[in-house]
């Protein structure tokens, strides 16, 4: 039982500023900061850190900065044998934090799209039955359709993050994961409950949108639920949506209930937020099962 997860890794510079500028405006950073980061690697760790059995598909650069990612993920945990070194140079992420720990990301996803017909394939001959596959935003539009088809041919079960959006619209799914201001873009409503069963209608069997400090709701099997956020004193939250989603991702596959899931993965994400970074603000792997431990 694999969980394929098919995204993008990058290069993260996170900049700390005392508040994110404005249109036009320039500002100081307090602090400059490194590391790895993109969503797909971040969710694919997240997953990784509850015990699943990941494979993880992307494209880095053959430069070396491409190399150094490599090697750190890779220390991490993070299974590497399925990232492709592409002619192009390796993604990056500009991510600012203000002192509120909200924040804003710019990404270059040229190896992202870079990824194709040739990962398609090697994706779909490596579908086992009872296996899963997580897909992201990053990718081009066409491949994350092409995926998508290749699980429903497989039989397998497919969660979408419909972020960052890059249209209007999702592949019909059975787990959707989206934010707030996702959820309103793609349903066309402001109100939440409205976007769930819209979201539904649009062809995702189950739906969680997270709510930032107010947890997450969802619609399972037709039900509504809600989970409670874990009050935390945030330092970063750039990197607590993907924890929270490879979380619920890994452990619904792993055939926990989708309600039970996103309880857990809203803790995650409240430890996440405790720390800088987006990478390296996962729970380290006694963390999550110290979380999973907690079930009720």
């Amino acid at each position: 039982m694999t969980l394929h997860v098919v995204g993008n890794i990058c290069v993260d510079i996170a900049m700390r500023v005392a508040a994110l500028p404005g249109p036009g405006e320039t500002v100081n950073a307090v602090e400059c900061l490194r590391g790895p980061g993109g969503k797909g690697a971040n969710q694919a760790l997240a997953a990784t850190r509850t015990g699943a059995k990941v494979r993880f598909w992307s494209a880095l650069g053959q430069d070396a900065e491409g190399s150094r990612l490599v090697d750190t993920v890779a220390a991490a945990g993070l299974p590497v044998i399925d990232i492709a070194r592409v002619e192009a140079a390796t993604d990056m992420s500009v991510v600012l934090v203000s002192a509120s720990a909200e924040n804003i990301v710019a990404s270059c996803v040229e190896c992202a799209r870079a990824i194709g017909d040739e990962t398609v394939a090697a994706v779909a001959s490596g579908l086992r039955s009872g296996d899963a596959m997580l897909l992201q935003g990053n990718l081009a539009p066409a491949v994350t359709g092409a995926l998508a088809a290749s699980a429903r041919q497989a039989g397998i079960r497919l969660a979408v993050n419909a972020s960052p959006l890059d249209s209007s619209a999702f592949p019909p799914c059975d787990l959707l994961v989206v934010n707030r201001g996702e959820a309103e873009s793609l349903s066309g409503q402001r109100d939440i409950e409205a976007a769930l069963h819209t979201l539904h209608g649009l062809g995702a069997r189950d739906v969680v949108v997270t709510l930032g400090a107010e947890g997450a709701i969802g619609l399972c099997g037709g039900k509504r639920f809600r989970r409670a956020a874990i009050p935390v004193e945030a330092v970063d939250t750039s990197g607590a949506g993907d924890v929270f989603c490879g979380v619920v991702a890994a452990l619904w596959h792993a055939g926990m209930a989708l309600p039970e899931a996103v309880g857990m993965a809203v803790e995650a994400a409240a430890l996440a937020v405790t720390r800088p970074g987006t990478f390296e603000s996962c729970p380290g792997r006694g963390e999550m099962q110290a979380i999973m431990l907690r079930k009720d």
